[in-house]
């Protein structure tokens, strides 16, 4: 009778056990008590290890802080670039609009902790995300941009930067007037109105004037089917 392999845990393994479990604790702590509010005693507590430990992975409250938002943003690129290889059609408005998607509902969901993050930006801090994190994660959308501009999708004198704002400034803002809403009875408000409505504005302000319109295409498939018939019955 064959034995069953027993998996034994490595010292690497429980270190890196350790550290997302310090990097999870302090992300909650951080959120609810702020960055000068959260004492490293009470991660500790949270993440069910010693404060010395935590020290042996951070030196500081800052580089803890710095490695919260890194892994945040670093996370939400991964995960915004695996949503685009699941998406098959290569029509970048069908791209953006999965882009949307993913990134209001990741709003909407993260609202306290990207609040905590743009609020140390503001304020100059020394643990503020960096450019490069936020550059990385919205260089998703540049490249779905910067393609429908050369497949020539997206008129070609429209500024990428002033596209991008328009993207994200637009679920930014419904994703905190969802939120001021979610808790009142009876006035919830839907996501999928906020995504049609920046898809179709991103289609009619940013599209080329020479896209057929779906009934426009409908009517091509007709006449081409008649001409079919017709050769057929000719």
């Amino acid at each position: 009778m064959a034995s069953k392999a027993v998996q034994v845990e490595t010292q690497r393994d429980k270190l890196e056990r350790k550290e997302a479990a310090i990097l999870h604790a302090a992300r909650s702590v951080f959120v609810d008590n702020g960055f000068d509010g959260a004492r490293m005693s009470e991660i500790a507590k949270t993440a069910g290890v010693g404060e010395g430990t935590i020290y042996s992975y951070y030196e500081s409250k800052a580089e803890l802080m710095l490695a919260v938002l890194q892994q945040f943003w670093d996370g939400l690129t991964l995960e915004a670039r695996n949503v685009m290889a699941g998406v098959k059609a290569p029509e970048a408005i069908k791209r953006l609009d999965a882009l949307a998607t993913y990134h209001l509902e990741i709003v909407i969901r993260n609202a306290d902790f990207i609040n905590l993050s743009f609020a140390l930006r503001r304020n100059n801090s020394e643990v503020s995300v960096s450019r490069d994190h936020l550059r990385q994660y919205v260089s998703v959308f540049d490249e779905i941009f910067r393609r429908g501009q050369d497949r020539g999708e997206f008129r070609p004198e429209f500024l990428l930067w002033h596209a991008r704002d328009v993207f994200y400034g637009t679920l930014e803002y419904s994703a905190r007037s969802i939120e001021v809403v979610a808790d009142t009875k009876g006035n919830d408000r839907p996501q999928k109105p906020v995504i049609d409505n920046l898809i179709a504005l991103f289609a009619n302000h940013f599209g080329t004037s020479d896209q057929p319109s779906d009934m426009e295409k409908s009517s091509e498939q007709l006449n081409r089917i008649e001409a079919k018939l017709d050769q057929l019955l000719s």
